[in-house]
């Protein structure tokens, strides 16, 4: 019986995968019911493939137990043995996961809230049960409900960092709301879980690690690619103020708006790739193989025009040809270095070093 359940998950959450992350990112006007519905196929999965075989957690494998018995007799016999031992936190916690797996959602949340209770706050399972039950309710839907049930997976992961439902859940939401870094985290933490999940299942877990780094870097213009790896002077790094941005120009020799623009926060070193996708004005982008000024700067005040004081760096470079390249900052922005179009003067000559292959 468990090695069909675990098959039976394994093949549903592989064809899943390839649905769900994308649906879930690209349409946001999905209506209420379906996008509960998907959380739903998923939440299961995840109960039965991982909870029920995989965690060696005794609690977690009576809830899944119970989750996959629960169109028989679990529910009422549950409900009787918590109405005679009501102090039994083990017995609340496989109802609040029968229910949830009868789709009875508000009960669910009732019954691990309870479980919280007796555990005084203490127990992930619980409130990562409690944020399952909230969200598989209301669906993806922006609102109270969604930023409780986000509160509640935050609480478990702080108790127990690898609650496969804190870490899943959380990591849906991360992706939901664009924050692909949280999500792949969280994705590829359940992959570290002891003992570790079947080839099968981790194989699973990667595709969705791989279509987040696919979103996170999107395929560049290798005709026009521009590699760079930018870093920072040690002397210089007093100088740099709170709240400032990067800003990495390209520029082409005749001056003129530039042909790439790219804005990031400061955390350096970084690696920096632009192309023509980064083109400003579309009829004016990086061309292959063109012979360019890239220019590396430090803005204070946060706008793309160059002021004094600035930080900045730059170095010539072969679009599409010249490959990995360091681009140090280490110049100090000077009034007679500014040009109309708010970069530095080309002509400055580069500081010995700054121009340097990487290995």
């Amino acid at each position: 019986m468990t090695a069909f359940i675990i098959a039976a998950a394994l093949l549903a959450l592989l064809a899943v995968l390839f649905v769900i992350l994308p649906l879930l990112r690209g349409r946001p006007s999905i209506p209420p019911a379906g996008t509960a519905a998907a959380f739903v196929a998923i939440a299961l999965i995840i109960v039965s493939a991982v909870l029920y075989s995989l965690m060696g957690d005794p609690a977690g494998v009576r809830l899944a137990a119970a989750a996959a018995a629960s169109g028989g007799e679990v529910i009422p016999r549950l409900a009787r043995e918590v109405a005679d031992q009501p102090n039994d936190f083990s017995a609340w916690l496989q109802l609040g996961g029968a229910y949830g797996a009868s789709s009875q959602y508000a009960a669910a949340f009732h019954a691990y809230a309870r479980a919280n209770d007796l555990a005084d706050g203490t127990s992930a399972a619980a409130l990562a049960g409690m944020g399952e039950s909230l969200l598989l309710e209301q669906g993806l839907q922006a609102g109270p409900q969604t930023q409780q049930a986000a509160a509640y997976f935050d609480r478990a992961l702080k108790i127990d960092p690898v609650s496969p439902k804190g870490l899943y859940y959380s990591g849906l939401l991360a992706y939901q709301a664009g924050q692909l870094t949280v999500a792949r985290k969280r994705f590829a933490a359940m992959m570290t879980i002891i003992p570790p999940p079947p080839q099968s299942v981790r194989a699973a877990l990667q595709k969705m690690i791989d279509l987040i780094d696919t979103q996170m870097h999107p395929a560049v213009d290798a005709a026009t690619a521009i590699r760079l790896h930018v870093s920072l002077a040690p002397e210089l790094a007093s100088r740099v103020p709170a709240n400032a941005s990067l800003f990495v120009f390209v520029q082409a020799p005749g001056g003129g708006a530039p042909l790439a623009v790219k804005r990031t926060t400061i955390d350096l070193p970084q690696d920096v790739v632009l192309s023509a996708d980064d083109a400003m004005i579309k009829q004016r982008a990086v061309q292959p193989g063109q012979k360019v000024t890239v220019v590396a700067r430090i803005s204070a005040s946060g706008s793309p025009l160059a002021q004094p004081g600035d930080l900045y760096g730059q170095i010539e470079y072969v679009a599409g040809k010249t490959g990995p390249r360091l681009l140090q900052i280490d110049k100090l922005m000077q009034i007679d270095k500014l040009t109309p179009e708010g970069s530095p003067n080309s002509s400055s000559a580069d500081p010995p070093g700054s121009n340097s292959q990487l290995p």
